[in-house]
């Protein structure tokens, strides 16, 4: 039996793989191209993404018309929310994962499943893939493993060291789109949750802030405010996180000191845990009055409008004292990977080995949520193998 020559082997069935498989055969259709999948079946952490509904991208994207038109020319309408992030119509992600396959399936694309690629050479102008039982041998290959964010779907980071074993260097990873760690928080405010805004500081100067709703949690912050701040976090060593500091602001661009005067003045015997029970949630408001420095039992006729001053600044930046990020397996995403000096901006060649391309989160980007990293990982899938097997028809 003659050896089968591919011309293009995609590493990994994801977001990147599948889109790119599906764009190659659109617009290539006589190019023999196959897929190499570790997990037993495609797209696994597709199916799981955007709690199942698949936020796909985002109408803020440059160019978003392209991945819209790129699903409804696969059988997929895709729908916008109020805030412009883009869903398949059905809101379904295993249903988008199972049409795409069907799509692969129909153009004659082979797929191998549980063919985790273990060893890659390029000998001439040919690459040799090794799996466990099997070689492979392909003119071009795009590496799209994702990163390491989700491991249960088969994120291990097994690309980069595909990538490395062809001279690749690796950007540092890091777990982001996240919850963050802040140890100081009392534990009694697990399942608060807040309509706030969350900056992030270094050294007293602000580097993120962003509005929404924030989730207190046992062992910090989370929700999509703090999964994007988590994308600004940077480590002093392997382990120690900079010194930051994160405030709360529990009611932006409102004041409450009105609020405090009218009490003050119609209800002065009350206490402060009083006033504090009246607007927050009781494990809330024991945190603020602790940051505020009053007593609970501490009656409002005893404060001084300095107090409430005071108290209307505390409500504005409660301080927390990051420690760090939860780890890869709670993650949406990777920040770090293959250097951008090592790959070409439009084609996503790699620039040391000629017909080795990346796409998706192996590459060292991350966006915030709301689409973006999906969208980024479709369309470099998209992108690379067009450059891919353009230069491979011509020759």
């Amino acid at each position: 039996m003659a050896l089968t020559i591919y011309d293009l082997i995609i590493i990994g069935g994801g977001a990147a793989g599948m889109a790119g498989a599906l764009e190659a055969v659109g617009q290539y259709p006589g190019a023999r191209i196959a897929i190499l999948e570790k997990k037993d079946t495609l797209g696994k952490k597709l199916r799981a993404t955007g709690n199942g509904r698949c936020n796909l991208s985002n109408g803020a994207i440059p160019g978003v018309d392209e991945t819209i038109a790129f699903f409804e020319d696969q059988g997929i309408p895709v729908r916008s929310d109020d805030t412009g992030r883009l869903y398949p119509f059905s809101e379904s992600a295993p249903g988008l994962v199972e049409t795409l396959t069907l799509g692969i399936q129909k153009a004659g694309i082979q797929v191998f499943t549980e063919a985790a690629v273990v060893a890659m050479t390029r000998k001439g102008k040919e690459f040799y893939l090794k799996t466990e039982d099997q070689t492979y041998t392909a003119r071009r290959v795009l590496i799209a493993t994702g990163g390491k964010a989700g491991p249960a779907y088969g994120c291990s980071g097994d690309g980069y060291a595909l990538a490395k074993s062809l001279g690749h260097q690796v950007t540092k990873t890091l777990p982001v789109l996240t919850g963050v760690i802040c140890e100081d928080l009392p534990k009694a405010l697990k399942g608060v949750r807040v309509k706030g805004q969350l900056t992030l500081y270094w050294e007293m100067e602000p580097v993120f802030v962003e509005a929404g709703e924030i989730q207190l949690t046992d062992y910090g912050i989370s929700g999509i405010c703090a999964f994007n701040l988590s994308r600004h976090l940077l480590y002093r060593d392997e382990r120690r996180l900079a010194p930051y500091t994160i405030t709360l602001d529990v009611n932006p661009g409102e004041s409450f000191y009105p609020f405090f005067m009218k009490q003050y003045e119609h209800f002065g015997e009350s206490h402060c845990l009083d006033l504090l029970c009246g607007m927050l949630k009781y494990p809330l408001a024991k945190w603020v009055l602790s940051q505020w420095g009053m007593t609970g039992t501490q009656s409002l006729k005893d404060c001084t409008p300095e107090d409430f001053a005071r108290l209307e600044e505390c409500l504005h930046a409660l301080v927390i004292k990051p420690s760090g990020v939860m780890g890869f397996k709670m993650a949406q995403c990777t920040a770090g990977g293959i250097p951008w000096e090592e790959v070409s901006p439009l084609t996503f060649e790699s620039r040391l080995v000629p017909g080795l391309y990346f796409a998706g989160e192996i590459l060292d980007y991350d966006g915030p949520c709301g689409g973006y990293n999906l969208d980024y990982a479709f369309r470099t899938g998209r992108q690379a193998v067009v450059a891919a097997l353009s230069k491979q028809m011509e020759t």
